[in-house]
């Protein structure tokens, strides 16, 4: 009896030894993978390992004659007794990444599009998940074939200034609100760059705690991330400094890519929120952009207030989609009850 435990015990020991190995064999020729295409930042391996933990993302990928043709990164999380494959935290996107095969036109991408869907919802399908759900980049518009395989989906926006070479052309596109704002935003405060990553992390928390709220992100998470982007050269901190008193009035963080600068994390200091430094942060993240060539995101909101501030500084709402499944009927039930009971009114 006990020789049968122990080899039970060592087989299953060797499986999970050659899942990890698969596993890291996968992530290495997803690095190799991204070198070919444009890859969001919010896909890139050194982001995932910093917002999700090493061990709980993975990878799967599309192959074709050892070639690589697709990619889906992907974050692992248990709620419970329940495991989801969903948006990592200050993740905006993930999903599924397409390499087409070269001089492909619009009919055939579609086609391709398909096939590499088929393919992926199979592979979830294998996975055993109770719930998937992941926000795709805006620059994907084809769910169709999700949808042939009963996953629903929900129309997200982002806000997005293109079009960046001339700086005053840009400017003429701000709302002359926002316009009278940047310009006392300047006026009250130095703009600067340098903040230490822990001040900087000490500085955000208060945009919350006074409203509060604990900030939604560790300091631990905000390391990595940090310290991932020096690594990568594509981060960096503004910080409005107070004109005279010399303290802190607001902070913004930005990442970038290929193709944008990301306008991750930042607030005004709520007892310097009068001072509007915020916007001359925002318009100098905004200036940046145009600096290296880049589109300016927003990192957009469906609340209503928030929007409207990325509108007047002449951004363009682009749509993304949130997809989802959900394979556990106990789950589908739990969601019927809650929608039930937020929605209808009981005399």
């Amino acid at each position: 009896m006990h020789l049968v435990f122990m080899q039970e015990y060592l087989l299953k020991k060797f499986e999970i030894l050659e899942q990890e190995k698969d596993t890291m064999l996968n992530k290495e020729k997803y690095v190799e993978f991204c070198k070919d295409i444009y890859v969001p930042i919010y896909s890139k391996a050194w982001w995932l390992d910093a917002v999700c933990g090493e061990d709980k993302w993975n990878v799967w990928l599309y192959e074709h004659n050892s070639q690589i043709f697709a990619a889906m990164p992907y974050y692992f999380e248990s709620r419970g007794n329940y495991k989801y494959i969903t948006k990592a935290l200050l993740t905006q996107n993930n999903g599924i990444l397409f390499k087409y095969p070269e001089g492909a036109k619009s009919i055939a991408k579609q086609n391709f599009e398909e096939k590499v869907i088929e393919a992926a919802c199979s592979f979830i399908k294998e996975l055993n998940i109770d719930v998937y759900e992941q926000q795709y980049h805006y620059n994907f518009t084809n769910w169709l074939p999700f949808f042939w395989n009963r996953y629903t989906a929900i129309t997200r926006y982002t806000y997005v200034l293109e079009n960046l070479e001339n700086i005053e052309e840009v400017w003429q596109r701000v709302s002359s609100k926002y316009k009278k704002n940047i310009k006392k935003g300047y006026k009250n405060a130095a703009i600067k760059e340098g903040l230490d990553y822990k001040k900087f992390y000490e500085e955000h928390e208060k945009v919350f705690l006074k409203q509060g709220l604990r900030c939604p992100f560790s300091f631990e998470t905000w390391e990595k991330i940090y310290q991932g982007s020096q690594i990568n050269r594509c981060g960096k901190i503004l910080y409005a400094e107070e004109c005279g008193g010399g303290n802190i009035a607001s902070v913004l963080f930005l990442i970038w890519d290929d193709e944008s600068v990301y306008h991750l994390l930042g607030g005004s200091i709520p007892e310097y929120q009068k001072l509007e430094t915020y916007n001359a942060l925002t318009w100098e993240g905004i200036k940046f952009a145009s600096e290296k060539g880049l589109k300016y995101d927003f990192e957009g909101s469906v609340i209503k207030r928030i929007s409207k501030s990325f509108r007047e500084f002449g951004g363009e709402p682009k749509s993304y989609f949130r997809i989802r499944k959900v394979f556990n009927p106990e789950i589908v039930r739990q969601e019927a009850e809650a929608f039930i009971e937020n929605n209808c009114l009981v005399e």
